[in-house]
């Protein structure tokens, strides 16, 4: 039988796991900030690149700040001195350098230590999260007076700003489709109105996603002249199940270009997502729990995947093999917050916790799990609530 002819491997991958459970690797992307612009001038080339570098790691850190830390967390952040800063960074990479004689121009990427990172945060009582979530596919819906709703025309600058974004420097990554014929295909801009259940799932599969947000913008007055206005419904949906709307109106400030006024419209959207989603998965580290769970063992390959999963998680705190037999294995998991809380962030790694007739918890796959398990019971999913403004 396979688990006797793998046992050994399976009860060493168990040892392993309690052993280095704790705080695991796989989250530490989050800790990576990517695509910082740096451009200084100097006296000399080298003056000018030790400049950017130095410019660029703060930019850096303030990036990774607003990833991690809601905006009512932000003020207790500590200002690190810019010769302690490099202590907190692991390793940088260069991309696009550009040198003269007194100018550096370049791309960096910082990897920070998230060990240190999470030290300054708690030793400065700043609550912040760090559970990263599934694709959030945006489809930004526009019209004007002389335009009905689009999505996928040329006539459509919303959807050009949200292009530009970078949609992966928040906690939730957020993905523009990129209009091709699938998508074309998919859903078009009244279907999306609608709340097309169908086209919606369709296009959320398209590029991995679950959730879609419709981001429409009504845009009145004239922009060019400076005296635009912009009416701002974005509504969320999950496998095509409407979920937060937010409602804005943004009016066009003095000397603010058009694209502009636009950009700031697509932000005041995504910090949105964003800092609900950092309220809902901030670490409460003053409330350490455990319980034990069970876990049906189909296979040593079942197993390695479910493991590195959890490495992903960032409220486990530690794990620990309590008994292992042929058809399961329990662990202790202990881990911050609540088992609300715990459901949702394994969920984000398709993971699967519910509370088995037995009352006891059980922890599957979630690719594995029948869709309805018999007798299971899965916690209720957070109260829905308007985006905040």
């Amino acid at each position: 039988m396979w688990f006797r002819r793998v046992s050994g491997a399976l009860a060493m991958a168990f040892t392993l796991l309690a052993a280095g459970g704790v705080q695991a690797q796989g989250n530490n992307d989050i800790f990576t900030v990517r695509n910082v612009a740096v451009d200084e001038t100097a006296q000399t080339a080298a003056d000018a690149r030790q400049a950017a570098l130095a410019v660029g790691q703060r930019r850096a850190f303030r990036r990774l700040m607003g990833r991690l830390v809601p905006e009512d967390q932000q003020a207790r952040i500590p200002d690190v001195d810019a010769n302690l800063l490099q202590y907190y960074v692991l390793d940088f990479s260069v991309n696009n350098e550009r040198t003269s004689t007194v100018r550096y121009l370049a791309d960096l990427t910082f990897r920070f230590n998230p060990h240190e990172i999470r030290k300054l945060l708690r030793g400065a009582e700043v609550a912040f999260a760090e559970t990263r979530g599934k694709p959030v596919v945006v489809l930004p819906v526009f019209s004007d007076p002389v335009t009905e709703p689009t999505l996928w025309t040329d006539e459509n600058p919303w959807r050009e700003i949200w292009a530009q974004r970078p949609g992966d420097d928040g906690l939730v990554p957020l993905t523009v489709p990129l209009g091709d014929l699938g998508d074309l295909a998919a859903i078009d801009a009244p279907q999306a109105l609608a709340g097309d259940a169908a086209a919606l799932r369709a296009i959320a599969e398209r590029y991995g996603a679950e959730d879609v947000v419709v981001a429409e913008a009504t845009l009145s007055g004239d922009p060019e002249s400076g005296s635009g206005v912009l009416q701002v419904v974005s509504r969320r949906y999950n496998d095509g199940t409407a979920g937060a709307t937010q409602r804005d109106k943004l009016v066009q400030v003095s000397g603010e270009p058009y694209d502009g006024f636009l950009q700031r419209a697509a932000a005041r959207i995504d910090s949105s997502i964003q800092e609900t989603w950092k309220q809902q998965y901030l670490l409460q580290f003053g409330n350490q729990r455990s319980l034990l769970a069970f876990i049906p063992l189909g296979s040593l390959d079942d197993w390695l995947i479910l493991r590195r999963r959890l490495e992903g998680v960032a409220a486990i705190q530690q794990t620990g093999l309590v008994t292992l037999s042929r058809e399961e294995a329990q662990m202790e998991i202990t881990f911050v917050g609540d088992e609300q809380r715990l459901t949702r962030a394994l969920a984000q790694r398709d993971l699967f916790l519910a509370l088995r007739p037995d009352s006891n918890w059980e922890l599957t796959l979630a690719d594995r799990r029948p869709r309805s398990p018999a007798g299971a019971s899965e916690l209720p999913p957070p109260a829905t609530a308007p985006l905040p403004q």
